[in-house]
């Protein structure tokens, strides 16, 4: 059953089932302020007329003359004693039997149905002069105008309901189409997504902040993030592709060399061999890179603990000393700063930075730590050839080379930066970098002390 129908047919059985709710409520209250009232008139006249004959004659049927009178067509009179016995009974044209009316000798009235008419009876007791109870007086009323106008009711009520309803089930109608109608250019637009495999939005038709508007903005904005993303993937595996193709072209083209001199050539055969080795650990390099920015980006939080930076980056700089032979300085106002971090990440991070400053630098490398406001300041400083203003804000993109023939002749893949930035992004922290070209290039790195999520300590 379709979401409309369902909607069409739930809002008029909801709407039904008020309308029986309030027709049963107004005949209800119908019949007992009518009963009431009709009681009311007849105890006050009956009451008047008991007092004014006195209970001896009515006990006696001294009065009956007088009685007649008082009666109409469909009222029968009814006395009895004290003991319930029935005295006499008086009626101008009695048209119904009194077996099911039940006799009360206190006062008392009741509205019942005696073969197939409403009948009002009511009792009054007949006191003395004294104030003791000598007898019962009973009025049994035929009562054709309360069902004469039950019928009007009724027919009414009926006429009502039935025409509430019709409006009830086109009212229903327009709004399960209101309501369905972003719901089905959804629909429209995700089945034109599915044919042409082309992200496409959903028209914004108003600006409300309805529920139906969130959702539409949300599968908007998912649309959007989707076809970035997807966007992004195609470049990345371009990107990859590219620099794969061009290692193995140039391996390729000594591996020829080698094949057609290599036998001949010493001078050839060496240079083959030292560039084949090179490209493939270049290659190798990369393949890690890739791998590492990968599993960085699938979402699982790294386990972090609480780790001390400021001994991380002097095992960091020792390591690379040696290998490197360079001066790298570390300045800080504080003998430790801690924070809650991934501390292999941690030191990942720093030897990406050190190792940009060392390829495109050759003085002396600056580390400065500070903390600041909850929060804990990494800036790696050099004076190398920096970079052009225009192409700071593209380092952090995969496989983005400012100068494509440094890259290769330093041993870059353009993979560094996005792995530093995918482990910030990790640990909840922003990384920028400040760069003018001929004087050098400063990374910051700003990390929050306490992981406000996903922190496991060890």
């Amino acid at each position: 059953m379709k979401l409309r129908t369902k909607i069409t047919l739930l809002a008029s059985i909801l709407a039904l089932s008020i309308l029986l709710f309030v027709d049963v409520t107004v005949h209800l209250l119908f019949v007992k302020i009518a009963t009431r009232n009709e009681r009311e008139v007849l105890q006050n006249k009956w009451t008047e007329i008991i007092a004014e004959a006195g209970p001896t004659m009515i006990l006696k049927n001294a009065w009956s003359p007088k009685l007649k009178d008082e009666l109409s067509g469909d009222t029968i009179l009814r006395v009895f004693d004290q003991k319930s016995r029935l005295l006499y009974e008086v009626s101008r044209q009695s048209r119904f039997k009194l077996g099911n009316v039940r006799f009360n000798p206190s006062q008392s009235s009741e509205l019942t149905d005696v073969q197939g008419h409403k009948i009002l009876v009511i009792h009054l007791p007949v006191l003395s002069p004294e104030g003791n109870q000598e007898g019962t007086l009973e009025i049994v009323e035929k009562w054709d105008a309360l069902e004469t106008n039950l019928d009007i009711l009724n027919t009414i009520l009926i006429t009502s309901t039935v025409g509430a309803m019709l409006l009830s089930l086109v009212g229903s109608t327009i709004l399960a189409n209101a309501i369905l109608l972003p719901i089905s250019s959804s629909i429209q637009t995700m089945q034109e997504i599915e044919r042409s495999l082309k992200f496409k939005k959903i028209p914004v038709r108003s600006h409300n902040h309805d529920e139906l508007s969130q959702m539409t903005a949300t599968f908007n904005r998912m649309m959007s993030r989707l076809e970035e993303s997807f966007q992004s993937q195609q470049q990345f595996v371009s990107d990859a592709s590219h620099e794969l193709n061009t290692t193995l072209m140039i391996i390729e083209g000594y591996a020829n060399m080698l094949r057609r001199w290599g036998t001949h050539d010493e001078d050839i055969y060496k240079e083959s061999i030292q560039s084949i080795y090179e490209e493939t650990q270049r290659m190798r390099t990369m393949t890690q890179q890739l791998l590492a920015l990968a599993s960085s980006q699938q979402g699982n939080p790294e386990p972090h603990e609480r780790m001390e930076l400021v001994g991380c980056c002097q095992q960091v700089v020792a390591h690379l000393k040696t290998v490197h032979d360079r001066l790298i300085t570390i300045f800080t106002d504080e003998s430790e700063i801690w924070l809650d971090a991934n501390l292999a990440k941690m030191k990942q991070l720093l030897v990406i930075l050190l190792d940009n400053a060392l390829k495109y630098s050759a003085d002396e490398i600056e580390i400065i730590l500070s903390t600041e406001a909850k929060h804990v300041q990494i800036r790696v400083k050099d004076a190398g050839i920096g970079i052009p203003e225009g192409e700071v804000k593209r380092v952090f993109e995969r496989f983005y080379r400012v100068d494509c023939s440094r890259h290769r002749k330093t041993g870059g893949t353009g993979l560094g930066l996005p792995i530093a930035k995918a482990i910030t992004d990790a640990h909840q922290g922003t990384i920028r970098m400040a760069s003018v070209e001929g004087k050098g290039t400063e990374v910051i790195v700003t990390l929050p002390q306490r992981q406000q999520e996903g922190l496991s300590l060890q």
